[in-house]
Order: C-alpha cells, then structure tokens, then sequence
C-alpha cells in the first residue's frame, strides 16, 4: 500500500478564484506552490489577482500583511504542466467545473505524477466517483474542496480512495491552520455547498422572478447572520463565471427557472463583470456597498429574511436526515466559514419548529424550496427529534 508523505509542496492546476486563493493559503503556511494553467493570457494576469484577492482578504482578516507577503515570495507560475508538478507531493485541481474538461486534467496528471504523489480535486458540484474512472490510480485520488474567504476544507474519498491518503489530506489541512471536515459518504454539494447552493439558488430566483435588488437580499442576510457578505456578494467572490458554469450543467436543465437565472447572468458574462475578480459583477470593487458602514443602517425585507432563513435551516435538516454529518460538525464549520456567531442547527434550536414551518410556507409559495428536500425534512421531522 503506497505510504503518502507529509506535503511540502504544492501544485494547483487552474489560475482562476479558487486556484489563486488555495496558492495564497499554502504560500502563507509556508509551502511552495506552483500554479499551472494553458493560457498565458490568464498566468499574465496571475498576480494582479494574486494581490487583489489577498488585499480582500486581508482586509477581512483572514491574511496579515506578513502572511501576504510571505505567500506571495512562494508563488510561481508556468504554463509547463510537467514542470508545474516536478517535486510536488500534492496536485490540486481547479479547472472549471465541467466534467469533461476535469477528467482530461485528471487524466494527464494520473500519467505524469509519480505514484505516491496525491490527486484531489477542488470541484464543489461533481463527486470524486463521478471523476475518478479518468484515473488509472484511483486509490490515490479525492475531492479536497476549499471555501473561498475561509478555513474550512471538505474531505471526501471515492470509491477506491486510500484511508492513509485522507488521513494526509486531514494533516495538510491543519497545517494549513484550516478546519477538515471529512464526510463519511459522498454527498452532492458535501456540507456547506449542499446548504449554501440552495441558498444562492434561492437569492437568484428572489433576483430573476420575484424581482428583489442585490442590496435588499443580501442586506436581509447580513442584518440575519451577523455577517459581512451576503449570498449575492459571495457570488461576485467565488466568480459569477463559475456559478454560470454549474447552471450549465445537465442537472440542472429541469429547474423551472433555469432560464431565468442563465439571463441574469449572461448579460454579466459577456461584458467580463465577473465578480470581485475582474472589479465588477452585480456590485463594484474594490469599494462595493455592502461593505459601507451605512449599507445595513437602511431597513431590510423581513420577508427575504424568513424566506432565506427557510432555505437555510431546511438544507441543515436534510443533511442530518441524510446523515451526512453531525449536527455539531456542521454547524462549526458554518460559523468557521463564513464568521456567523451561531451554525444552523443552534438558530434552528432558537428559532423553534413552528417558526420554521411558517418561514418554510412563505419560502414554499414563492419557489424557493425543493419540494423532495421540503417532504424528505417534514418526514424527518415527524417521526425523529432534531439535533438541536
């Protein structure tokens, strides 16, 4: 069984959001990095992102100057795929989230890492089983999904999948000063995506159909959480580009609003307003207004506020009907993700059962409920006491 070393070096396979911000908290650590990507174009460009996207977050608080800077000094990049993962002990992809695209990476990485070197995937809407056939060597492959702003990395074997290899993985991660939330199955969307996508679902159809302004839901948000960005900035922060993306894929071709949504987006596409990278999307950087100090002195929509809530706490529920984690599990690394003082399941535990219902038929009559999740958490609900 091939014994996986302690990760010194790092090689990330995709220039954009998540690949930039991955190198950045490596390098901060005090790994070597290397990041890879075809394009010139886009390596040219690398370190104007580089720097933006770590002056954002060390604004938050995430980096310090020093972690910044040190970061920065043990970045490089280079459009040589095999020179990329010379002396890496850990591949890290983040190509866009196309299967196609992702197992031809998948596959030419299998070819050209040595055997102990460990293949992870940063996809946060495919599965590892659903990639892991482009891999000659499954076994030393898994999805190590990161959050972008945030310390907290979803850990999820395939089928094949090494125990010694997530056990290293689970390292890595603390070396990385981040919290690894290792799942027991494979679940779509993992923990926090599989709560957060329907959230953003649910803020792109109060968006497309019910005609609400980004300010007026993300501020019911962060008047909500106690938090600094709302689901509408966060779209701007992982890259509209990307949310595009998962729209395009064949799952989703059923939802009812799909095309809705895609016209919201496109016209944003075209004209590069891609979020926080490319300096706009549906807000302005560096300065957007959710981030002024008068933005939350305005009233917000109690209406959007109980209908979020209700998508939130439903798609809690439902991991724990599933059991995919524990509620305890999940409700740390929702507050170590996005800086809520309280997880879902303890604002369930406050706000109460029969709250929930209300908020859930006001979310119910606007579309913003999956009515399989809604009847999969009322079951378990009548028949199983709540983790709270």
């Amino acid at each position: 069984m091939p014994m996986y070393q302690e990760v010194q070096s790092v090689c990330f396979v995709g220039s954009g959001a998540m690949g930039s911000f991955n190198a950045l908290v490596a390098g901060a650590a005090g790994l070597n990095c290397s990041v890879y990507d075809s394009s010139q174009t886009a390596l040219a460009s690398l370190p104007d992102r580089l720097r933006a996207t770590g002056e954002h977050l060390r604004q938050r608080g995430f980096f310090s100057s020093d972690d910044l800077s040190r970061a920065l000094d043990r970045i490089a990049s280079t459009t040589d795929l095999a020179a990329a993962i010379a002396g890496a002990t850990l591949v890290s992809e983040s190509v866009p989230e196309q299967p196609d695209i992702k197992r031809a990476v998948l596959a030419e990485l299998d070819g050209l890492c040595g055997e102990h070197v460990i293949i992870t995937t940063n996809t946060s809407t495919l599965l590892p089983s659903e990639l892991e056939g482009a891999l000659s060597k499954p076994q030393r492959f898994a999805a190590l999904h990161s959050h972008l702003g945030a310390r907290v990395f979803d850990i999820v074997g395939g089928s094949s999948t090494d125990p010694q290899l997530l056990a290293q993985l689970e390292a890595y991660v603390r070396r990385l000063g981040g919290y690894p939330l290792l799942l027991t199955k494979e679940n779509p969307g993992y923990v926090i995506n599989s709560i957060l996508g329907p959230l953003l679902t649910a803020s792109l159809t109060l968006l497309a159909e019910q005609g609400m302004s980004a300010e007026s839901i993300d501020r019911a948000w962060m008047r909500s959480q106690s938090v600094p960005i709302g689901p509408v900035g966060l779209m701007d922060l992982f890259g509209l580009d990307v949310i595009f993306d998962s729209w395009q894929r064949p799952g989703r071709n059923n939802h009812p609003l799909r095309p809705r949504i895609l016209a919201q987006l496109s016209p944003r596409i075209e004209n590069n307003a891609l979020g926080i990278k490319s300096g706009r999307g549906f807000y302005s950087y560096p300065d957007p207004s959710y981030a002024q100090a008068e933005f939350l002195a305005a009233a917000s929509d109690k209406t959007i506020e109980n209908c979020l809530i209700a998508v939130f706490l439903t798609q809690a529920l439902a991991l724990a009907a599933n059991e995919i984690a524990e509620a305890c599990k999940v409700d740390e690394a929702w507050t170590l993700s996005f800086g809520s003082p309280h997880g879902p399941f303890a604002q369930l535990q406050a706000l109460g059962i029969p709250a929930l219902k209300k908020y859930q038929d006001e979310a119910r009559c606007r579309g913003l409920l999956d009515g399989d999740v809604l009847s999969l958490v009322s079951d378990y609900l009548a028949t199983t006491a709540p983790p709270i």
